[in-house]
């Protein structure tokens, strides 16, 4: 009714400015899921799109214009659905009193605990356009190394698949064309030939290699599934992870790049250290790295220095403390955390090249190598015979 709708819409905070009655079978509820982002569709809205809206945020700050207009004003401009309901609402909280960063921390989720905490410091020290050019510089430092990332590992997936697409041609289509040959002629394969047939007659049956693979499908669904829910299981795969030659030295390397980044601006807000720790955990998945930074905030509490505390961590390269402790003596923390996420950053480029130089000479091997053992397999009992006749 119109009392129950007037209500809902005042509550939710949107301003109203006539009521009527509709016939058609609408629940207010769905009246209102076009109105209010829910947690599904804020999770549709990309890194990108954020990074865009900051910048586009921190440029329209600096030249003086109040943050609740331009807020509306880059609502109106958003061509993502989700994350312009996210906009508007943001808006509409800042214009019921709330405060920028207590808005924005309503979806925590999409922007991060890091950018909620930097535009409340920002907020807070008056110096909001400052702080959101230092959110724009995070976002483009993370992007890049999730770029760079990508890029990294992009050459080598595309290698896996073709070479599993081809042997998947070869086993399902071209060996069968052997084995009506070998039928024909009679007479017993070599153990290599045999082989492969069998591979062949496996994957070419649609109960036993298509269900082979929706079980291994389902199988592997299941287990990131489980290793999801479960902290002990995603503990022992992020430690299984940096074990791995590599992969772990870059997922160190990234991390530490992120957690210096943080520090540091957060350490210019004059956030206090403890805090700072606090919000820099968040800025990692890994679990042991993020152990490891939760030992470092519970040893400040006992008054230890931070250098200290960082070289007690054995996840964490002794380069991180001992720059630490170069920025302890120096009394500028700020500049030498700053100084950490660049060299990180650059350790973090060299780690990545070196995987992408290590993994596409493995993927071509390995694909030349099985398409070059099928060849071999299916071609030797025809150079027996050749041997023979001759």
């Amino acid at each position: 009714n119109e009392h129950e709708a007037t209500y809902l819409v005042r509550k939710n905070q949107v301003i109203i400015y006539s009521v009527e009655s509709s016939e058609k079978e609408k629940s207010i509820k769905n009246i209102f899921a076009n109105l209010i982002p829910n947690e599904e569709s804020v999770k549709n809205i990309k890194q990108k799109d954020v990074l865009l809206f900051t910048k586009k945020l921190a440029t329209m700050v600096k030249a003086g214009l109040p943050v609740v207009d331009t807020l509306s004003l880059l609502g109106d401009q958003m061509e993502n659905k989700a994350f312009k309901k996210v906009l508007k609402q943001i808006h509409l909280d800042i214009e019921s009193g709330n405060s920028v960063s207590v808005s924005f921390s309503k979806y925590d989720k999409l922007f991060g605990n890091i950018y909620v905490n930097l535009v409340k410091a920002g907020e807070a020290s008056g110096k909001l356009d400052t702080f959101l050019s230092k959110l724009v510089e995070n976002l483009e430092k993370t992007e890049k190394i999730r770029a760079n990332i990508k890029s990294a590992l992009f050459y080598p997936v595309i290698l896996l698949v073709v070479s599993l697409g081809v042997i998947a041609i070869m086993l399902i289509y071209v060996v069968p064309i052997f084995v009506e040959l070998f039928a024909s002629v009679g007479g017993e394969l070599p153990a290599l030939t045999q082989m492969i047939m069998s591979a062949s007659d496996y994957v070419s049956d649609p109960i036993r290699g298509g269900g082979t693979f929706v079980g291994i499908a389902v199988g592997l669904y299941i287990l990131r599934k489980q290793v999801q829910a479960n902290y002990n299981l995603r503990k022992k795969y992020h430690r299984m992870l940096l074990k791995m030659p590599l992969v772990g030295d870059l997922i160190i390397k990234s991390g530490l790049s992120k957690i210096g980044m943080i520090l540091g601006n957060l350490s210019a807000a004059g956030v206090p250290l403890i805090e700072a720790l606090e919000i820099s955990t968040t800025s990692t998945d890994n679990i042991p790295l993020t152990e490891a930074m939760n030992n470092v905030k519970l040893g400040v509490f006992s008054g230890s220095p931070l250098s200290e505390l960082f070289d007690k961590e054995v996840i964490i390269p002794s380069t991180f403390g001992q720059m630490t402790k170069v920025g302890e003596e120096t009394g500028n923390m700020e500049e030498m955390f700053e100084s950490i996420s660049g060299y990180y950053q650059e350790e973090l480029d060299n780690a990545v090249q070196r995987l992408t130089a290590m993994l596409e000479p493995i993927m071509i091997v390995f694909m030349g190598g099985t398409i070059g053992f099928i060849i071999i397999a299916m071609y030797l009992p025809i150079f027996q015979m050749g041997q023979m006749v001759g």
